[in-house]
């Protein structure tokens, strides 16, 4: 068993490797990049775009990375890493969509990205699952009744607009319930 001096010492390709299986890793490259997905999303905000959500974008970009990263490909984890996390912001501010739904989006796609772990074992799956559930599940306990109705449907792709009609409420009602669930998830995600 690694020790956190263990993998501060490792180099990112290699906790690359090891995140597969292991959140110590992640947490240890997640330290490694917080600075520069900070500062690609300063620069990025600058075309008027929310800091936090590029952050968050940012924050995919070096998930999406570390799922999919192929040291036999030839580049660098810090190359890959830095593409991906641009891609992921660039993408976000040419979709024009700084709004409420992105986080939803955003963590539906990840659930996806680690429905299917690279290395498919059953104790892999398990500990992405459980995840998944427990991440879930601590959403479903800061938000409203409203706001949970709200946000699952949006989660399974319903528009704003199918939404407000299946609840028999305004579109405005599901945005405003969308921009509170987002701060409340924003928040739990911080803590």
């Amino acid at each position: 068993m690694l020790d956190s001096d263990d993998f501060c010492r490792k180099t990112d390709c290699e906790l690359a490797a090891l995140s597969k299986n292991n959140r110590a890793a992640v947490s240890v490259l997640l330290s490694r990049y917080s600075g520069l997905i900070l500062v690609k999303s300063q620069i990025y905000a600058n075309s008027g775009a929310d800091s936090d959500d590029l952050r968050q974008e940012g924050l995919l970009g070096l998930f999406s990375a570390i799922c999919s990263y192929r040291p036999d490909k030839g580049a660098k984890f810090s190359t890959y890493a830095e593409i991906c996390i641009e891609n992921r912001m660039r993408t976000f501010l040419a979709r024009g969509r700084c709004r409420a739904e992105s986080l939803v989006e955003n963590i539906d796609e990840l659930s996806e990205l680690h429905a299917e772990p690279v290395n498919e074992t059953p104790e892999s799956i398990y500990l992405y699952k459980e995840y998944f559930s427990e991440l879930f599940s601590r959403i479903r306990s800061v938000l409203s009744d409203a706001e949970y109705r709200v946000f699952s449907l949006c989660v399974n792709g319903v528009s704003y607009k199918k939404a407000a009609e299946t609840l028999g409420v305004s579109e405005k009602y599901v945005d405003n319930a969308m921009q509170r669930a987002r701060r409340k998830i924003r928040a739990l995600i911080q803590r």
